[in-house]
């Protein structure tokens, strides 16, 4: 037991710092240094390898499937291309469902909504403190038709994922504290956040989990609205004015201004065809998805089955829609063992109604924007979803349990 509380402690403690390595990782890339944070991430997936393999007998087959795919397909990629680019492609993309197989059968009573806020808070801090010292990197310093403030971190869309994936639980467990003075700073923080951070991807992501969080308390709020109609009309009211006085202030509008002179928009019109579609809401994806794939049927049959690898992807243009970045790096027989391992995965363990909920989001979100599914700076937390241990109302803080009424899951991990 004393083994499983320290290894227990050590994993909550390196996911505690995980914000701090994705930020030195982001300076290292802006100043083109060699990055650690992929390194932490690879020891990381390896001790949950190793956990795996000495607990749970079902994963052998799949990790021995993978071993396999992945020697030939490295021995195939790497003649032609970078083998450390080949090798942490690979670690990408098999990082999700492995984590999500280890937190899934791993109960770490470290592992709550608690942590998850500490972590929000700090990527918020992080990602905020540099601004009114007028520090850190806009986006358009490498895309000149965006316009964005990254702070320090290199990747806009992989942060706006990050800050979708906590801030509902983060919220979730400080309104279920009843301590409104937190509350209200953690929501402060959050706001500042959405006036800098406005890529399209946040705002309508911010949109959905609203919805959701009505349509989950819709008796609570249609009765609030029933009784509080004047205030609530007024409320609103106010919301619609301080919207349009607000937005053209911030960094979404901002950006979406800067695209649309960049491709010289000026009306809706314009903008409702094939290629104004990829250049405004796809930022140029679709182009790159057929760029890619042409060279995908050119490729030999070999290829085609094990993939046409990272680096020759890379020499053209990622898509950044992680589906077709994995489907063509790993080919045909790659791939489907992806899609049966990941879903092996899934249903390990049911989550609750927001952890779903916002697992399916993110995959939606893998389908237009990219940067979650191989992203492990993203794909790590929603791997936590799996091993995230619910309070209940009225317990000990270190008391935790799931919210909703599914089987307890054994701690099989002794070591």
């Amino acid at each position: 037991m004393a083994a499983n509380k320290k290894i227990h402690k050590l994993i909550y403690y390196f996911l505690l710092i995980m914000p701090f390595i994705d930020l030195f990782s982001s300076i290292a890339t802006w100043n083109n240094w060699p990055s650690i944070g992929l390194a932490f991430k690879g020891i990381f997936l390896l001790f949950a390898i190793f956990s795996l393999i000495k607990n749970e007998k079902k994963c052998w087959k799949y990790f021995i499937a993978i071993t396999i795919y992945s020697i030939i397909s490295l021995w195939i990629n790497s003649q032609n291309g970078s083998l450390f680019q080949e090798v942490s492609n690979l670690i990408k993309i098999f990082y999700l469902p492995t984590l999500i197989l280890y937190f899934a059968n791993a109960v770490n009573p470290y592992l709550n909504p608690k942590l998850i806020t500490q972590i929000s808070v700090l990527y918020l801090l992080i990602y905020l403190i540099p601004y009114p010292f007028n520090l850190g990197h806009n986006i358009n310093e490498i895309y000149p038709n965006k316009n964005l403030y990254l702070s320090y971190f290199y990747i806009g869309n992989e942060l706006a994922n990050i800050f979708i994936l906590l801030i509902p639980i983060a919220f979730t467990y400080l309104y279920h504290q009843k301590k409104k003075r937190n509350l209200i700073l953690y929501s402060l923080l959050v706001l500042s956040m959405l006036a800098l951070l406005g890529t399209k991807t946040m705002y309508l992501s911010v949109i959905l989990i609203v919805l959701f969080f009505l349509y989950v308390n819709r008796q609570k709020v249609l009765s609030t609205i029933k009784k509080h109609r004047s205030i609530f009309l007024t409320g609103f009211i106010i919301g619609i004015v301080g919207t349009v006085i607000i937005l053209p202030k911030t960094a979404f509008y901002q950006n979406i201004s800067t695209s649309l002179d960049y491709y010289k928009i000026s009306s809706i019109g314009e903008l409702i065809s094939i290629e104004n579609i990829d250049n405004i809401i796809y930022s140029n994806r679709l182009d790159f998805l057929a760029n890619i794939h042409q060279e995908y049927i050119k490729s030999p049959l070999i290829n085609q089955f094990f993939g046409i690898g990272r680096s020759k992807i890379l020499a053209s243009k990622d898509i950044e829609i992680d589906i077709f970045d994995i489907f063509y790096s790993i080919g045909i027989i790659g791939f489907v063992l992806y899609i049966f391992y990941s879903i092996f995965a899934l249903r390990q363990k049911k989550l609750s109604m927001l952890y779903k909920f916002l697992l399916i989001l993110l995959i939606i979100i893998s389908l237009f924007s990219g940067h979650v599914l191989i992203s492990p700076m993203v794909s790590t937390y929603l791997a936590l979803l799996y091993g995230l241990n619910e309070e209940k109302k009225g317990a000990k803080e270190n008391e935790t349990v799931d919210q909703r009424p599914i089987k307890k899951i054994k701690n099989r991990f002794n070591a």
